[in-house]
């Protein structure tokens, strides 16, 4: 194994939350991981998981890290069934790069992620996703199998490599979002989509809070299909703006179509187009990452959407600046707490204790936040299944090192 896996002792660059791992291995081959992984149970070594390295930060901070297990050389597998619309990919494979290799045919994985380092593995493990998610869904809605190394040793495969064959489909939904706590993504294959071909983004105005409702509810009785329907909030220096992004991605005629409806329908400040569109959705994806803070992730019903944005108007007493980008369809987005540490916390609590919002997990905060606030929030009513999951996937309870949410 040892030809197969190159090992470094960790350094204060490898660190996760400030804290020093024993040591680096960087498996080259599946096989080698898993074993990698099955010797790290049986000594009861602390295990992170490590792509690209650019969502380290988020979780509880670790009592301690033994190893850091990372995917950066396992291998370059991609496999590009065009007439299918699937691909299969390595898990170290960049996002940017897949789709700058599927687009030689006119297709792409429709993900967004505010980071250029963001790898398949961390993609799943952490279910991320954009303003896409209104048409296309999460990694989880769009994953067709995986190959994974447990714990035990064992490369297990689940899913098939065409969108019919749905044996085993669950096992990689279990997966997303689990942080690398229950195992190793080592491949994964993904239904693709077409490239969109015309595409239109109408900034809708919205000047109060009833006025986002209307624009939800409008939106949401029309036939219009829009790729991505985002709302933004922006509170800093005693102001407050709301704004409704709408965008369309089909045929050119079914887009302009589909733009001059929204228009008779809903108060369209602007509309946007090439590149001015893509930098539009570039700074929505990226707005809840740009300024040092706390980044929330929460999730409430579309109908409410009202109540929350008041909730978040209460915040401003504590946090100096708010933003939030979400989607206002589903339901769900990236909130943005700026100002000073007990501010922040402050803000949190508020959402926590606020009947609009289902969930409120904080995804990137410093050292101190995090002391004091636990970042997944109050346990769920489905904890024990979870718990039990843990037990079956990792016995030892190795993966993690802790730092949640299993």
């Amino acid at each position: 194994m040892d030809e197969a896996v190159l090992r470094r002792p960790g350094t204060p660059a490898d660190a996760v939350d400030g804290v020093v791992p024993g040591e680096v291995l960087e498996p080259v081959t599946p096989e080698a991981l898993a074993e990698v992984l099955a010797d790290a149970s049986g000594r009861r070594l602390a295990t992170v998981i490590r792509g690209g390295g650019s969502k380290l930060t988020w979780g509880r901070i670790p009592e301690r890290i033994d190893l850091v297990l990372s995917t950066a050389r396992l291998g370059d597998t991609l496999i590009h069934r065009d007439g299918d619309l699937t691909a299969t990919v390595s898990a170290g494979v960049r996002l940017a790069d897949l789709n700058t290799h599927l687009a030689g045919k006119g297709q792409w994985l429709p993900v967004e992620s505010a980071f250029d380092a963001t790898t398949i593995g961390g993609l799943i493990a952490t279910n991320d996703a954009g303003p896409l998610r209104h048409r296309f869904g999460t990694p989880r809605d769009l994953l067709l199998g995986v190959t994974l190394a447990l714990t035990d040793g064992r490369l297990v495969k689940s899913g098939g490599v065409v969108v019919k064959n749905v044996a085993g489909y669950d096992l990689g939904r279990f997966l997303s979002g689990s942080l690398g706590s229950l195992a190793v993504v080592v491949e994964a294959t993904f239904k693709l989509v077409p490239t969109l071909q015309s595409s239109a983004t109408l900034r809708v105005a919205c000047p109060r809070i009833r006025d986002v409702e209307q624009a939800r509810r409008v939106l949401g009785a029309s036939q219009l299909e829009p790729v991505a329907a985002d709302l933004h909030v922006d509170q800093r220096e005693g102001l407050v703006t709301y704004q409704m992004f709408v965008r369309f991605a089909s045929s050119p005629g079914a887009t302009e179509a589909q733009a001059e409806l929204l228009a008779q329908l809903l108060p369209v400040s602007s509309r946007v187009s090439g590149l001015e569109e893509a930098q539009v959705w570039r700074d929505q994806v990226q707005a809840a990452w740009e300024h040092p803070g706390a980044t929330v992730r929460c999730s409430w019903h579309p109908a409410r959407v009202a109540d929350v944005l008041q909730v978040l108007d209460e915040c401003r007493s504590c946090c100096p600046t708010v933003v939030l980008v979400g989607r206002a369809a589903v339901g769900t987005g990236l909130l943005h707490f700026g100002g000073e540490i007990p501010g922040q916390a402050a803000a949190i609590d508020k959402l926590r204790r606020s009947d609009a919002l289902d969930h409120v997990v904080v995804l990137s905060a410093s050292r101190e936040l995090k002391a004091g606030v636990d970042v997944w929030g109050p346990p769920v009513p489905w904890a024990a299944p979870l718990a039990a999951l843990k037990r079956s996937f990792d016995p030892a309870g190795i993966l993690g090192a802790g730092r949640g949410p299993l």
